[in-house]
């Protein structure tokens, strides 16, 4: 199986606090946890919470959680050319439910988040699929938040409302909360990482495993 590994980085709380995105320079490496996956057909049970963001039926029988960074390539390359194909043959027909949580690797991807927070729940996902599918344009610039307020001016927020979105400090620490949780409790350490009904699946692999998986989880 192909694997995509990213250094896990994630940003302070303190610098979500009080440092401003272009000022932000250092970003801290999270301690390698013991993986609790890591055992040969070792499955992991992952809470869900009712702010979690989900794709599809609550009756499906295959929940796939999804820890990503929008400023992560491979995380793109999944949302763009593979999550399409599982959609539109196992989550809109009621076999797989989609739960995605962010998991920032660094300042840009945390904005990124927040932005996607301070949209309606009925926008969610296709804000978090426009960050993905426009990531060369915001992610990797000199002037990420420009970016993304030009981003959330066409999607209907003006300036101020922007602004109180990246200022809310609940919205980001909730984001590094859920974040620090999958790193510290299920051996989340890269970007994409999947959990397929606790089945643990590194980095945009093709659908085709994917596939293999849901096929094998069916009742």
């Amino acid at each position: 199986m192909r694997k995509y590994w990213i250094v896990a980085l994630i940003v302070v709380v303190i610098a979500v606090a009080g440092v401003g995105i272009y000022e932000y320079q250092d970003r801290q490496k999270l301690a390698a946890p013991s993986d609790p996956s890591s055992a040969p057909g070792a499955t992991v049970q992952i809470p869900l919470y009712d702010d979690d963001h989900a794709l599809g039926s609550k009756d499906a029988p295959i929940t796939m959680i999804e820890y990503a960074s929008l400023t992560c390539p491979h995380c793109a390359h999944f949302h763009n050319d593979i999550l399409p194909q599982i959609k539109t043959n196992y989550i809109d027909t009621g076999k797989v439910r989609l739960v995605f949580r962010s998991y920032p690797l660094d300042q840009p991807a945390l904005k990124a988040a927040e932005l996607a927070e301070c949209v309606s729940p009925v926008t969610y996902f296709p804000m978090v699929s426009l960050l993905f599918k426009e990531q060369g344009d915001w992610a990797h610039g000199d002037k990420p938040l420009d970016a993304l307020a030009r981003i959330a001016a066409g999607a209907g927020i003006d300036q101020t409302k922007f602004q109180a979105c990246m200022d809310d400090k609940t919205i980001s620490e909730r984001i590094i909360s859920r974040a620090q949780e999958g790193q510290d409790k299920f051996g989340v350490e890269s970007t994409p990482t999947f959990f397929v009904n606790g089945r643990k699946i590194q980095g945009a692999v093709p659908y085709e495993d994917f596939e293999k998986v849901f096929k094998e989880l069916q009742p």
